[in-house]
């Protein structure tokens, strides 16, 4: 709004001000400050007649659209610097924007070297930053755009999982790292239904998108019934082509992904990987490649014992509690997976009957004490591999220390012409300091080697 519409409209509602009454007056205020973006107290005296709106021009513009023209093309040619850094050597790359570039206008000349560092930030903000490195992307940038906008972004527990029929499934991987992230190790990658609570784990070596795959793929075949999506977080295990081009296709299972910073999203897997994973493996480190065989059948061991021995219950109602904090909650009764399958009727007669004889032949307690005898041939496995490990860097270290003779010679000992076994008197009585001092070992190491005759490091 120009400043003569502005005084226009002033003197037409100042009118209608005059004769209004408290409520019109109230909204007519509140029109002209949302309208001007003045001030309440001021547009109170303007409308009452005790402030007159006064035509304030200003000093007008200093800088137009060449001077910001060619300061992009200066802080480009640059490097984009930060512009407290660009305005205190501006008249510097002016000089030299000229002698490689183009010609600079005099009156351009002096505007650009007296612009302030102010006046540079408002005129590049929104200008994209072009630096050397910026062809070479993070490990999330090169992808992040075409990916991301290609997988649905939700919230994997808008509906409750009681209302979503089975199939709606959530998955997620769990680091068998035991606090140290550096090197290789195995993680466990899990995948769970909301409804039935059906849960499948899979070891897969350094998550990567070829493994990951691989044990989505061994989970899947687990399941006995369709399932229908995957949700998962952002994490790189996921969020890769090999991952989306496979359930891209429309016979596999639709995927989609949580919202950034919002772990409830993915909330029942999330509770699976302590209540199953973290239950079975604890905080421990499993980095032992030859592991793979053992890590899948107890993972299988373990999903069986889960889905059909152990009871789960499922949030059935929940409402914020009136004039308190917190949620009242409601839980159903607590029902094996495997119950919750059969109750839910989406198993035809032959499968049912399939998955009911495949629970009879089991025996909880002997599937309990299998499973728990393996994780300890597992854990002893691992012992032994972090032994050789320690013994392998032992070996190296005393490699690396014993590169000489001299070195790998006892204190006081040497085979040099120089010094002979035995020449050097330790007197008993002497401090540890002293004798230090005076042996062989101490002297070669504080002497550069051309002060020792015939002391040469092979």
């Amino acid at each position: 709004m120009s400043r003569a519409a502005t005084t226009e409209y002033i003197g037409a509602k100042r009118r209608s001000y005059a004769t209004a009454n408290a409520e019109k007056r109230t909204r007519l205020l509140n029109e002209v400050c949302e309208t001007t973006g003045l001030s309440r107290k001021h547009v109170n005296r303007l409308l009452t007649g005790n402030l007159k709106y006064r035509d304030r021009k200003g000093r007008g513009k200093t800088y137009d659209e060449r001077h910001f023209g060619f300061l992009k093309d200066i802080w480009i040619a640059v490097g984009c610097p930060c512009t407290t850094y660009l305005k205190a050597q501006i008249g510097y790359w002016v000089d030299q924007y000229e002698q490689f570039k183009a010609n600079v206008p005099a009156s351009i000349k002096a505007k650009l070297v007296q612009m302030s560092a102010s006046t540079m930030d408002r005129a590049l903000k929104g200008v994209k930053r072009e630096k050397p490195g910026s062809t070479r992307k993070n490990r999330r940038s090169g992808m992040n755009k075409a990916l991301l906008n290609a997988i649905e972004r939700r919230d994997g527990e808008e509906i409750m999982a009681c209302n979503v029929p089975p199939g709606d499934t959530q998955g997620d991987t769990v680091a068998m790292c035991g606090g140290d992230m550096s090197d290789n190790f195995w993680w466990i990658c899990t995948l769970t239904d909301r409804k039935t609570q059906w849960v499948e784990i899979q070891p897969t070596w350094n998550r990567g998108q070829y493994n990951t795959l691989e044990a989505l793929k061994r989970m899947i075949r687990r399941f006995l019934f369709k399932i229908t999506e995957i949700h998962y977080d952002n994490g790189i295990e996921f969020m890769n082509w090999c991952i989306a081009i496979y359930f891209g296709n429309a016979s596999k299972p639709r995927i989609s992904r949580s919202r950034f910073h919002r772990k409830n999203d993915n909330a029942h897997v999330e509770q699976k990987n302590g209540s199953v994973v973290r239950e079975l493996f604890g905080e421990g480190r499993l980095d032992d490649m030859d592991l793979k065989d053992d890590l899948i059948r107890l993972c299988e061991e373990w999903s069986d014992y889960c889905n059909f021995f152990r009871p789960v219950k499922m949030l059935i109602s929940r409402e914020k509690r009136q004039g308190g904090k917190g949620w009242k909650k409601a839980y159903d009764k607590p029902k094996t997976p495997f119950q919750r399958l059969l109750d839910e009727n989406i198993l035809s007669k032959e499968e049912a009957e399939a998955l009911i004889a495949r629970k009879n032949a089991m025996n909880g307690l002997e599937l309990y004490m299998r499973l728990t005898r393996r994780l300890d041939r597992i854990r002893r496995k691992q012992e032994s591999h972090k032994a050789k490990c320690r013994e392998s860097v032992r070996i190296l270290g005393e490699a690396g220390f014993a590169d000489s003779a001299l070195r790998a010679a006892p204190s006081g000992t040497s085979d040099s012409p120089c010094f002979s076994s035995g020449e050097i008197d330790l007197a008993i009585g002497e401090s540890v300091r002293k004798q230090r001092c005076r042996s062989v070992e101490y002297l070669t190491n504080q002497k550069s080697q051309r002060q020792h005759q015939g002391v040469i490091s092979i």
